[in-house]
């Protein structure tokens, strides 16, 4: 860049002198003094996702844009048909053309993973499923050997789009609610840890317990059937279901329990206590527990009823063997004139009613239906016995959801991340191609709609801190693998390798659900922006504008999101290349851009000393002017047919 002289270089990034405030020229516009002062080339813009990405290059190149996220739409096998897209499907040499125009034309490439990665804690429809997540995960790979190929490292956008969650319970405390009754109606989900199912527990369904004895002068504990204190704390189901129920007999004498209605307060109030012996214990696992623990209880005393008449049916059926083998023989051994007599006897031994023709057919049948009745007691007892186990193993492997999910989406992230540390290492050693690394490969992870988990700012916090060291516990626990034995090195690379994308339009549309002011909902906004930058969090920013609603990617400053305020908060982290900013348009393509230039201060139009004419007489002009713009078109381009690359793509 030359200085002093009346305009600069065409295509030349750097020209932006950003002016203060208050250095405005005398009789320009107000909005010819930057509020912001980021230039052009500290703004990007990403590609169509659906669209041939090498065309998508040239196109914004055309655009004037600075850095160029490059993203896909599909999974699996690609094709342009329907959108779904994928990095596979480009090859070599399309990648080196990227990678070529970017460097000939001074743009820097980012990539975005595939939107339709899924879950990246592998939930699929039918639960949680480790297939699924493994599929996240190569897509996630497919998309880091693309940047390997094409970028000089950055940020690999993914999205955290991880599991449904109520927002009230979680959020309520900083005044955010889906509905007026979700307090009373939000819906928590358990998991299994063996099969990934999903069981959801909704805060205002209500069961029925037993009502059992308070031990005598103890109102923390129950009465057991044997006079010891059982606590009420306990989770062992054993204890559980020798508690002493609480019975009351009406005027007949007939006994009667009485349930207690167990409702989601109750639930809360008992978790808060057992939580002092078991940090896991939740509202939504105990409110599942308990209803098990019923069945459980259910179970085993039906068990234990036919277990109590199994020796008396026994007794019965060795009774009836022995009269049925004696009388059989004699049967046999007696004439038919003589037979009458062994009627009599059986019928005086009250074995036989009056009607019964033949005696020992009579106990013959007799001894089968009792033996039928034993093999009932059998299967209904083991039955209910196998029924009780299976539940009490069950309840082993309850989780909430969050605990469950959590360490799958850090093990995705962390491995993700070692994956494209690892392709990066080999880049810094090939040195054929001459290129430079600028930044680390690293995983960025975005925030996500608010209806999910990875949608709030602190979930993103807790995801990014969570993969971090489940990284560097990798890293440490196969040090000879790595190279790495030091733990604050394998910290350092943790947080180069696994940062976050902070998304303006997701982060704005929590609008929706918030019960505050519009100034109250700003100051939210700004201070978890503020808190990812502070804590090392924000390695990457998606700016797109909407009304509070739906992310509907409208023209930076047309909306009503503070993307400005955003901005300003990271300026110096732009400054100094740590967080690139990319423009996300919708239908308006390249317009997005440029409202992007207009929002933040910048002028497309390299007039020297910041000096800038207002945006009505610059926007969809510039014949006549002392400075070109960055994009070329028509016969200001170069001769496409001179300027082409060796996969046949023009260099414009």
């Amino acid at each position: 860049m030359i200085f002093n002289q009346s305009y600069y270089t065409a295509m030349d990034r750097g020209y932006y002198m950003p002016l203060q405030e208050g250095q405005g020229l005398p009789g320009e516009s107000p909005e010819a003094i930057p509020e912001i002062g980021v230039s052009p080339k500290d703004i990007g813009v990403s590609a169509h996702p659906a669209q041939d990405q090498l065309q998508q290059v040239k196109a914004r190149i055309f655009q004037g844009a600075s850095r160029v996220e490059l993203g896909f739409f599909g999974r699996g096998k690609g094709s342009f048909q329907g959108g779904n897209t994928t990095p596979e499907m480009y090859g070599k040499e399309e990648r080196i053309d990227m990678r070529e125009l970017a460097k000939v034309n001074k743009v820097k490439l980012t990539t975005h993973a595939t939107t339709g990665a899924g879950s990246l804690a592998g939930m699929g429809q039918q639960g949680f499923d480790e297939h699924v997540r493994e599929q996240a995960l190569h897509e996630i790979e497919r998309a880091v050997d693309f940047a390997a190929d094409v970028t000089r490292g950055g940020a690999i956008v993914v999205h955290a789009n991880e599991f449904p969650r109520a927002i009230m319970p979680e959020w309520g405390k900083e005044g955010f609610s889906a509905y007026p009754e979700e307090e009373k109606r939000a819906v928590f989900h358990l998991v299994d840890d063996r099969s990934g199912q999903m069981m959801p527990v909704r805060k205002n369904d209500v069961f029925y317990e037993p009502r059992y004895k308070d031990y005598p002068g103890d109102s923390t504990a129950w009465l057991g059937i044997r006079g010891q204190r059982i606590p009420k704390n306990t989770r062992d189901t054993n204890l559980l279901f020798e508690r002493v129920p609480q019975v009351e007999y009406d005027q007949n004498g007939v006994p009667k329990f009485t349930p207690n209605k167990v409702t989601w307060d109750e639930i809360e109030r008992r978790a808060a206590e057992l939580k002092k012996v078991d940090p896991t214990a939740t509202p939504e696992k105990l409110f599942y527990q308990i209803q098990i623990e019923n069945q459980i209880a259910q179970a085993r005393g039906s068990s234990l009823f036919y277990g109590l008449r199994y020796k008396e049916w026994e007794e019965d059926i060795k009774k009836l063997q022995a009269a049925y083998g004696f009388y059989k023989k004699l049967d046999e051994s007696l004439p038919e004139s003589e037979k009458w007599k062994l009627k009599q006897s059986l019928q005086s031994g009250v074995f036989l009613p009056p009607e019964v023709v033949n005696p020992v057919e009579y106990l013959k049948d007799r001894l089968e239906q009792m033996e039928n009745q034993l093999r009932q007691v059998h299967q209904s007892s083991a039955a209910a016995d196998a029924q009780a186990e299976q539940q009490r193993e069950n309840l082993l492997h309850l989780h909430p959801i969050k605990e469950y999910a959590l360490g799958k989406t850090a093990d995705t992230v962390a491995r993700a991340a070692i994956y494209a540390w690892d392709k990066e290492k080999h880049l810094r050693q090939d040195v054929t191609n001459g290129e430079k690394m600028e930044k680390p490969l690293f995983v960025a992870v975005e925030n996500y709609f608010p209806e999910v988990y990875g949608g709030h700012p602190d979930e993103i916090k807790e995801i990014v801190t969570t993969a971090r060291k489940a990284m560097v516990d990798e890293i440490m626990r196969n040090g000879e693998k790595y190279g790495v034995h030091d733990k604050s090195e394998a910290e350092t690379l943790a947080k180069e390798h696994i940062k976050a994308t902070w998304d303006t339009g997701h982060a704005f549309i929590w609008k929706k659900y918030f019960k505050g002011s519009d100034e109250e909902f700003k100051s939210w906004y700004l201070q978890k922006a503020k808190e990812w930058k502070e804590e090392g969090i924000m390695g990457h920013a998606h700016i797109s504008d909407n009304f509070g609603w739906e992310d509907e990617h409208v023209i930076p400053g047309q909306g009503i999101a503070p993307i400005k305020e955003f901005v300003s908060l990271i300026r110096d982290k732009v400054d100094k290349g740590e967080i690139d900013l990319i423009v996300e348009p919708a239908h308006q393509d390249y317009r997005a851009l440029l409202g992007g230039w207009r929002l933040f201060g910048s002028s497309i139009y390299g007039t020297a000393f910041g000096k800038r004419d207002s945006w009505v007489d610059l926007e969809r002009s510039y014949f006549g002017r002392t400075a070109p713009p960055y994009f070329l078109y028509g016969e200001t381009a170069p001769d496409p047919e001179s300027w082409t690359l060796w996969s046949g793509q023009r260099l414009e």
